[in-house]
């Protein structure tokens, strides 16, 4: 009895085996079919393109792949009749795919395969830029303004919807101790791109620097306040209109100085001299206390706080 299971179970195994090879094996015929790949553009022959078939109804298997020759002739044969699925690929060129109906009594005619190329991928205008800015960056490093300055200007006519082009030439000329030219440029930048309050800091600064304080104050005045990040940016405006005896005038850009930067020591101290010069002696004294209790040890002005807190009675 074992013996007869052992043998019943041979030869199911070998049922099995045939099965698979069978199957395997059931897309090989006499059927053939070939023709010529050619570029889509040029109409030229291409060499090295890939060829696959497979037939669906054997499990997709088929003949090894083959390769189109130097005068682009590819051919499939050996093969069963059926609905063949044959695929073209190349590097550098669209893959095709195409469906045939081979009949093993009789020949196709020769096919023309076209291929298109792949279409070349844009390149990324952000890594241009990054790459560019940073090599515009070791120039300024090196004081080649004007070369770093050609950088800027031509990305900024390469690619006019980046406005944060123009800021940039307008540091090389200021670099170069051209502040008019800085100027000019920063005036345009702020034209263009109205909404930065960055550049228009950048600009009212400049012209403070300059001597053209009434031009600075108007930008800075229009400027939503919690846009600025330095105090000096308040504490400049308002100085210069100490300096041109303008010392009410002065205390706005020192109240915005404190609002902003409350923690800063400088604001309470421009503050407070301006306050004394206007005969506002309460007002002073608290600016000039409060100057003093946050105001490091080694500030300039801390001796003259001292001294007018000292004279004040």
């Amino acid at each position: 009895m074992k013996n007869l299971i052992q043998m019943l179970g041979l030869a199911v195994l070998l049922l099995v085996g045939a099965s698979e090879l069978a199957s395997a094996q059931e897309w090989r015929g006499s059927g053939r079919v070939g023709g010529f790949v050619l570029d889509d553009a040029s109409g030229q022959p291409l060499e090295g393109v890939v060829v696959k078939a497979t037939l669906a109804t054997s499990g997709n298997r088929g003949p090894d792949q083959g390769k189109s020759k130097k005068n682009g002739e590819w051919a499939v044969g050996g093969v069963s009749r059926g609905d063949w699925a044959i695929d073209f690929s190349k590097d550098g060129y669209e893959p095709r795919s195409i469906s045939v109906q081979i009949s093993e009594g009789s020949r196709i005619p020769p096919m023309e395969i076209r291929l298109k190329k792949k279409a070349a991928e844009a390149a990324d205008p952000n890594v241009e830029i990054k790459t560019q800015l940073m090599a515009a960056a070791e120039l300024m490093k090196g004081k080649q303004y004007a070369e770093a300055r050609k950088i800027y200007e031509d990305l900024s006519a390469k690619h006019p919807q980046v406005k944060q082009f123009r800021p940039l030439i307008a540091r090389t000329y200021y670099a170069e101790g051209n502040k008019a030219k800085a100027i000019e440029e920063l005036r345009r930048a702020a034209s263009e791109d109205p909404e930065n309050a960055e550049v228009r800091l950048l600009l009212g600064n400049t012209l403070m620097g300059e001597g053209k304080q009434e031009e600075a104050r108007q930008i800075l005045s229009s400027l939503d306040d919690s846009k600025v990040t330095d105090p000096a940016i308040f504490l400049n405006a308002g100085i210069a209109l100490v300096n041109e005896r303008k010392q009410a005038e002065a205390v706005v850009w020192f109240d915005k100085a404190i609002t902003r930067f409350p923690q800063h020591p400088d604001g309470y101290y421009y503050r407070g001299i301006a306050n004394l010069s206007l005969a506002k002696t309460a007002e002073a004294k608290a600016d000039l206390e409060k100057y003093v209790s946050i105001a490091p040890k080694d500030a300039p002005e801390l001796v003259t706080a001292k001294q007018i807190l000292a004279s004040i009675k």
